[in-house]
């Protein structure tokens, strides 16, 4: 019986946190909300709401949406990162692997440590799996 509840217990944690970060539209109408709120040059508001969009795998076309916007308010290594992980999403191995690279170009001074590596890393997964 211990046994039992043992494993019962396990599934439902296993289930439960699953289900913790998958997109609803709840989730995705408030990025909406917090997108009209902010200010019309915040770029960063942008990014975040993008790449929340695109880990949840929610609405990704709106995701790529928000960080367009945020190019064209400020050319931000950031938001290309983000459109490397949008086209990852996609498929488009090709598409991410260029903007893992202008990323990183746009990056190159003004990154952080921990923020250049990521990207680094994804620059040189992406671009073995090409050749």
């Amino acid at each position: 019986m211990k046994a039992l509840f043992s494993i019962f217990s396990v599934v439902l944690f296993f289930s439960l946190s699953t289900f913790a970060d998958a997109p609803n539209d709840e989730k995705s109408a408030k990025l909406i909300r917090i997108v009209n709120k902010a200010d019309k040059n915040d770029w960063r508001t942008l990014n975040k709401a993008a790449a929340l969009a695109i880990n949840w795998n929610a609405d990704l076309e709106l995701a790529k949406s928000w960080v367009e916007a945020s190019i064209l308010i400020s050319d931000n290594a950031e938001a290309y990162e983000l459109l490397g992980d949008y086209y990852l999403r996609k498929g488009d191995t090709k598409n991410a692997y260029k903007n893992y690279n202008l990323s990183l170009e746009k990056g190159m001074f003004n990154l952080g440590a921990k923020d250049f590596d990521r990207i680094q890393r994804k620059v040189l997964t992406f671009g073995k799996a090409l050749q």
